[in-house]
């Protein structure tokens, strides 16, 4: 079904789904691993690892922000990726020279600027040459998390090969990084159409905010309860360290990869289901299952249990990361498509700040009051902020006229 959709879409959306697959490879082979490496090698503890993927995401999605506005001003979208893909390469270096928490923190946070550098002029890209935004998108996410597949993968056996020396593992993920900026730089065609000489400043105003649509403002407010469901996958490696064996550290970027093939396999059908029926129906179904997910990591005791919240919490992915994109891509004018992805980034980015600081912090106080362990009270949070997105979701849709 993939393939012969990827016959009837442009070069332009097959080669930066390409560089996807790459961004994706490399992005695997350092975030299976850098939980492991921030709290074993630079001895950081949990909290100080929750502060760490809210900051990251934070500026991930801030930059997100600016680029969707910078988009919308400037009418640069091949200038604003270059920017971002040559910022993932850099990141990589970084990271491997970081020998404290202070300068992981730093090298994280390069990196997820780059990433949304790459990420807000891609969407406005596909949202601009495609009318199948459901499908393009998951497509988008499918080769992505394809490539976080095989980065998981060729990470299994590079941290056996090398003995455990995650600094190798991370200088090894500047390679995919490289082969995206040549896919870039001699692949993709698209261009950004020449702008008129006589105009001598921007059209946009930020009051042109207003003429987005009620149903966006709605959905925003929706976004902010599901992101509260979303702390960093690295909880989950954590979770799974304290239930595995001390020994199995190569077991986890395996554990990841199940995380990842979930993804795969539900991404695209999910946004072929998103286009032919109600988006916001799938989107219930992709949040029922992250309550599952969060069940799971509760009272996971055994490996079984484990891989249970592994494999939900892909499918949650997988269902609901590109529908929202879609979503945003539906609902918005094309004149304020950067504006409005970058008023979405701007609160996911903040929510998610937000939830990962929490998720980091909580662990005592859950502990104290619920009895549960520290590596379990993030998915207690999850649970519950669930329910409320759930309500929010059915109320909104299906029950407010």
């Amino acid at each position: 079904m993939a393939i012969r959709f990827c016959k009837k879409i442009s070069n332009t959306i097959i080669w930066l789904s390409l560089m996807y697959f790459c961004w994706g490879m490399a992005s695997s082979m350092v975030y299976s691993l850098l939980p492991i490496y921030i709290v074993e090698q630079l001895h950081g503890s949990t909290k100080q690892f929750g502060c760490i993927e809210g900051i990251a995401v934070f500026f991930s999605f801030i930059s997100k922000l600016c680029a969707g506005f910078l988009i919308d001003i400037f009418k640069r979208k091949i200038n604003i990726l270059y920017t971002g893909t040559i910022s993932t390469i850099v990141s990589k270096v970084l990271l491997a020279l970081s020998s404290s928490v202070l300068f992981a923190v730093i090298a994280k946070s390069v990196d997820r600027l780059a990433k949304g550098l790459r990420h807000a002029p891609v969407d406005a890209i596909f949202s601009e040459i495609t009318d199948k935004k459901g499908a393009v998108y998951s497509l988008r996410y499918t080769t992505n998390m394809t490539g976080t597949l095989t980065g998981s993968l060729i990470t299994a056996v590079l941290i056996n090969q090398f003995k455990g020396q995650f600094r190798v593992v991370f200088i090894l993920a500047c390679i995919p990084t490289i082969v995206a900026f040549y896919i870039l730089r001699k692949k993709v065609e698209y261009r950004d159409k020449p702008q008129k000489k006589v105009q001598t400043r921007p059209a946009w105003k930020l009051s042109y905010i207003k003429f987005l649509p009620k149903e966006y403002w709605k959905f925003l407010g929706l976004v902010v309860f599901i992101m509260l469901n979303r702390f960093s996958e690295g909880f989950i490696t954590l979770k799974a360290r304290s239930v595995l064996h001390p020994d199995a550290l190569g077991a986890l970027p395996r554990y990841m990869a199940l995380y990842e093939l979930c993804i795969i396999a539900i991404a695209f059908p999910a946004g072929k289901l998103s286009d032919k029926f109600d988006k916001y129906a799938v989107l219930l179904f992709g949040i029922v299952v992250l309550f599952i997910a969060d069940i799971f990591g509760i009272y996971a005791e055994t490996r079984s249990t484990v891989i249970m919240v592994y494999i939900f919490s892909g499918l949650h992915m997988g269902i609901t990361h590109s529908l929202l994109s879609s979503i945003i891509a539906k609902i918005a004018p094309k004149e304020l498509i950067g504006t409005a992805f970058a008023l979405y980034y701007g609160t996911v980015g903040t929510t998610l700040l937000a939830t990962n600081v929490i998720a980091g912090s909580c662990g005592s106080l859950f502990n104290k009051l619920l009895g549960v362990s520290i590596q379990s009270a993030p998915f207690v949070m999850g649970l519950v902020t669930c329910f409320f997105s759930i309500c929010y979701l059915v109320k909104w849709r299906y029950f407010h006229k």
